[in-house]
């Protein structure tokens, strides 16, 4: 397993390197870890010499790389340091294709917001190509929470497959999630006849039945992996259930499955792995496969 660990040296960077240490399985890893630095010709002041401006910009490249190999020394993880010079979006993403897994913290040190992805992680989990982990705070001496979302499509059938390929499955606690969108269903008023309740009712209890289908077969998937899974099953908007499990079962992992549409829907909503990047309060990795 190749993988690319993007830093910047800020903390969200950091905390994403010891994220990613941490669930990953150590076993037959490659690991790189890249610096994006900006472009040398980029002065724009003149109180300071070309010369100096290259200087300082090597000395930050050595600072960061080297804080970035001992962190990743610390938690057992031998890694390559590369550089690049230009965009870090543009860079990241032409170096990702070469890597099964690619690491980066949810902002950069530019990002002023507390809250969200910064435009590099944003770009990397909207139109990355492979598997993409916006780490945040890594898990701590308890075992590692997993939640997996499934909804039977090939993406979250393959995020799950990805779950057994990257991490470290025997020492995690691993909850399969299934959400029932019923929200389409007509809702509950005065005037409803009792036929549309019976109708409604018999909806739900065939997607109930649907739900625990997928849900064994999931589990089927990795028990060769893992001896024991959780499975729920919930009600209401799949991104909103998502996180509030995320942030109610206190989890270290989201791992959600996307595809490549650029359909309306999505332009204007916005895809659930996208919403669940942005927003849970723990590392997410976003598994995309082609439309």
């Amino acid at each position: 397993m190749r993988v690319l660990l993007a830093t910047d040296g800020s903390k969200e960077a950091t905390s994403a390197l010891r994220a990613a240490s941490r669930l990953l399985s150590r076993t037959n890893v490659e690991a790189h870890a890249l610096y994006v630095s900006p472009r040398p010709w980029a002065l724009k002041s003149g109180h300071i010499t070309r010369h100096d401006y290259q200087r300082r910009l090597a000395a930050e490249t050595k600072r960061v790389l080297e804080d970035a190999k001992h962190v990743l020394t610390e938690e057992g993880i031998d890694a390559l340091t590369l550089c690049e010079s230009g965009s870090p979006a543009k860079i990241i993403m032409e170096e990702a294709v070469d890597y099964d897994l690619t690491v980066l913290g949810a902002k950069g040190s530019a990002v002023r917001s507390d809250v969200g992805l910064g435009p590099v992680a944003s770009r990397l989990v909207e139109h990355a190509t492979g598997c993409v982990l916006i780490g945040r705070e890594p898990p701590g001496d308890r075992q590692a929470r997993i939640l997996v979302p499934l909804d039977g499509s090939d993406g979250s059938m393959k995020a799950l497959d990805a779950l057994g390929s990257y991490f470290d499955l025997e020492s995690a606690e691993i909850t399969l999630l299934h959400v029932m969108e019923t929200l389409w269903l007509p809702q509950d008023d005065d005037d409803e006849s009792k036929v549309e309740e019976e109708e409604n009712d018999q909806v739900k209890i065939e997607l109930r039945r649907e739900a625990e289908q997928l849900l064994t077969r999931a589990q089927v998937r990795i028990l060769a992996q893992h001896p024991g899974v959780t499975k729920l099953t919930r009600e209401g908007v799949p991104a909103n259930e998502i996180l509030a499990e995320a942030d109610q079962g206190e989890y270290d992992l989201v791992v959600v499955g996307a595809t490549g549409a650029t359909d309306m829907k999505h332009s204007v909503l916005g895809s659930v792995s996208s919403k669940v990047a942005w927003n849970a309060p723990c590392s997410v990795l976003v598994v995309r496969i082609p439309e």
